[in-house]
């Protein structure tokens, strides 16, 4: 589990691997009680001071209340659509059940995040490389090729001086140039750590094609995955909408689902509703309707949820082997160049001299 410094909430894999474990202990016919001092008793033996205390926490609670809901709330660090599931599932006692389907959920919902920073990851470090050489070049090769032409009695031109007073100009000032990269690398930091970051950053990549259809297709999955599990715990179809809503991030996503709210409090007819506001496309869409009329909404929700994961996954699969060459390729001509700007007139001077 994770730290509890600053009330940290869980990670997803946290998550999944929490719920799968209360999940097998309740269907191994262990209370709640025990399931709980059991995974302590685990993470004592395991000297992990951090999930001892999350854990202790909860079975007060529960010692208290009787209530594995309240337990999971006082411990501050399960997001509220994890708590408010928990609750539904303890009261209509499918809690086994609900736990089931929040370990698939939360299992999902860490292997998008792994494939999204991976996608953001491998570029920022393909690029970082190409700056971290291109540097190099212009403050250390470059001042060594400079005096290699003082010696022949010439001096750099053109394209090699202009690399050349590039390079002169970033020594000259080292300090604010890192303090610029820090600055940067703190940005970083806030879009990808914080979460009015990932916010932000998810708004700026919304305006682009090719990002927005990634980050539509993870919002509907996580939506679809959170329709599965509401209606599999009993509750009603307006109650499923709304928290499955709470989950989403995405500007376009969050009106989609605002029109299929009012669409089914004015019609009570989920399949109209997603009909009308479209947050299924195309062959999904046709099987949320079929699904809804047949009684088998549920299932048909986990399988879109499934194949618009595995779609997002591939998207940004292919985005990663796009970049990837694109980047080694603009590196090697960057780092050619600029070996020709100065190879090419040494050349011409040692031929001159010949």
């Amino acid at each position: 589990m994770a730290k509890e410094n600053k009330i940290k909430q869980l990670s997803p894999d946290e998550l999944h691997a929490f719920a799968d474990e209360m999940r097998m202990l309740l269907v191994g016919g262990i209370s709640t009680i025990e399931a709980i001092t059991l995974m302590r008793e685990e993470a004592e033996k395991n000297n992990n001071k951090d999930e001892v205390a999350i854990l202790k926490k909860i079975l007060d609670r529960l010692y208290e209340t009787a209530s594995f809901a309240a337990g999971v709330r006082d411990a501050l660090v399960f997001p509220e659509y994890f708590v408010n599931m928990v609750e539904i599932g303890e009261q209509t006692g499918k809690l086994d059940e609900v736990l089931g389907s929040l370990s698939r959920h939360y299992e999902r919902e860490a292997d998008i995040k792994k494939a999204v920073k991976n996608a953001v990851s491998y570029p920022l470090i393909m690029v970082s490389m190409m700056f971290i050489i291109i540097i190099v070049l212009v403050t250390q090769i470059m001042p060594i090729f400079a005096r290699v032409f003082e010696q022949l009695g010439s001096n750099m031109t053109g394209v090699s001086a202009g690399l050349l007073s590039v390079g002169n100009f970033l020594t000259r000032y080292a300090i604010i140039f890192l303090a610029i990269i820090v600055v940067l690398i703190g940005f970083i930091i806030y879009l990808v750590a914080t979460e009015s970051g990932k916010k932000n950053l998810i708004k700026f990549a919304y305006k682009f094609k090719t990002f927005r259809g990634i980050i539509e297709k993870v919002a509907v999955s996580r939506f679809a995955s959170a329709m599965s599990m509401t209606l599999s715990s009993g509750m009603d179809m307006v109650q499923c909408v709304d928290i499955a809503g709470k989950l989403m991030d995405a500007p376009g996503m969050v009106e989609k689902i605002g029109n299929c709210r009012n669409e089914l409090k004015k019609s009570m007819d989920i399949g109209a509703a997603f009909s009308s506001s479209g947050i299924f496309n195309g062959l999904y869409g046709r099987m949320a309707v079929l699904g809804a009329k047949t009684g088998n909404l549920e299932q048909v929700m986990e399988k879109i949820s499934d194949q618009y994961s595995e779609e997002a996954d591939d998207d940004i699969h292919n985005i990663i082997a796009m970049v990837e060459p694109t980047l080694v390729i603009t590196l090697s001509i960057i780092v050619g160049l600029i070996l020709l700007s100065v190879m090419l007139p040494l050349l011409s001077i040692m031929t001159g001299m010949a």
